[in-house]
């Protein structure tokens, strides 16, 4: 039940990431931690199952996550294997129906926060804001299900893309019925924001900072990936330019960390010599890693509808020059504040020509590290969740909560 006598803030999101799966940067993990900090009471709903890795949280992940949280509420629901399937609706409606019936039965919050994109919840938060005279405020955190640019052909894909347009009226129609709606990037925000209304940005932020000062610069330079090795990312272009790059003898290495289902191909070019990876790395080895890198590659696929990626504001902490394959804000900060390059999807000739130019004309980088110590400034994890936890207190003021 929330505390009585304090300003009260509901959040839902199933999709949370939590300690049990070592998640150390969730977006409503840290608005909980600042709200709470800023004497509110708040709530976070979840499921108990992992979207990720598509598996339930066991017993014992379940009591971490509630230590570590004590505000986190996790809610048992319906198992999928598909994340376009009857089970994944499913598991949203059963989520739905069990977090509306707990703030029904523990008092009605000042506020209730929706992480979107979502199928059903944010109705569901929707008809309980109406029916107990509660404001409902959404975040928007990605542009699904137009990130999925690989729906199949034929009769399947035609059905896939049907159901995607319903669910793309769906969200427009919610942005519209919610009290405000909050973005995580700039892009986003200009694509969907309701006409006429603000549309405040709060970016995700890195929770990653460098420990000592840079490694001595060696005679080659050091370009790093780490992340998912998943079929959203552009690896393959990255291997290829690796090759032609060791082919060329250029003063560069790249280095390669994560795990996923392109990984099979990063140890074959690895055996090749052309990149050293270094498997899934913990928040200490990560942090060495950056440490000692120069480049950061942001490798995305064509059309890709990521805008600003966590990955960017780590390389942008650790004073690395950015090549992304981006076409959203990610791009224009690049551009704008010379703290990168941009490369095209698929064009790996293209991306080894960039990398070698700035193996040989370092002083690129020294200028893009200038450059990124503001924007680190800027985009500082405590100043974003601390106007975005203002934001959401301004809400639930609007409804008569106050703030002792």
């Amino acid at each position: 039940m929330l505390a009585s006598g304090r300003l009260r803030v509901a959040i839902l999101r199933p999709y949370a990431a939590l300690p049990s799966e070592g998640g150390a940067n969730d977006r409503y993990v840290n608005l909980c931690g600042k709200l709470a900090a800023l004497g509110v009471a708040p709530e976070l709903y979840c499921s108990d199952f992992v979207h990720n890795s598509k598996q339930r949280r066991s017993t014992d992940a379940l009591a971490l996550n509630q230590q570590r949280l004590p505000f986190l509420r996790q809610i048992r629901s319906i198992a999928y294997r598909g994340n376009l399937s009857p089970a994944r609706i499913a598991h949203e409606a059963v989520f739905g129906v069990k977090a509306v019936w707990r703030l029904i039965r523990g008092g009605r919050p000042d506020v209730v926060v929706v992480g979107e994109p979502l199928f059903l919840v944010g109705w569901m938060a929707l008809a309980y804001g109406f029916c107990f005279r509660t404001p409902v405020v959404a975040d928007l955190i990605d542009l699904w299900p137009e990130a999925d640019t690989a729906a199949p052909r034929g009769l399947s894909g035609a059905l896939r893309r049907a159901a995607y347009g319903a669910l793309i009226a769906s969200r427009g129609l919610r942005l519209r019925c919610y009290k405000a709606v909050s973005f995580a990037s700039r892009s986003y925000a200009r694509r969907l924001a309701p006409p006429g209304e603000a549309a405040p940005v709060f970016y995700w932020g890195s929770q990653l900072a460098p420990r000592r000062g840079r490694a001595a610069q060696s005679d080659r330079l050091v370009a790093i990936y780490a992340g998912s090795l998943g079929l959203g990312y552009d690896i393959e272009t990255v291997l290829e330019a690796a090759r032609i790059i060791r082919a060329d003898n250029a003063p560069l290495r790249v280095v390669i960390a994560g795990d996923g289902p392109k990984r099979d191909d990063v140890l074959r070019a690895q055996r090749e010599g052309a990149v050293d990876h270094l498997g899934q790395l913990g928040r200490d080895a990560l942090v060495e890693a950056y440490e000692n890198a120069d480049i950061g590659l942001l490798p995305y696929q064509a059309d890709s509808k990521v805008a600003m990626p966590i990955k960017f504001f780590d390389y942008v902490n650790f004073g690395l020059y950015v090549v992304a394959s981006l076409a959203m804000e990610a791009q224009d900060i690049i551009a704008e504040k010379g703290v990168g390059a941009s490369y095209t999807p698929g064009d790996a000739r293209g991306l080894a020509a960039k990398l070698s130019e700035i193996a040989a004309n370092r002083s690129v980088l020294e200028r893009a590290r200038a450059a990124s110590q503001a924007l680190a400034a800027e985009f500082a994890i405590d100043a974003q969740y601390d106007n975005f936890a203002r934001f959401v207190i301004q809400q639930a003021r609007r409804s008569g909560g106050r703030l002792d």
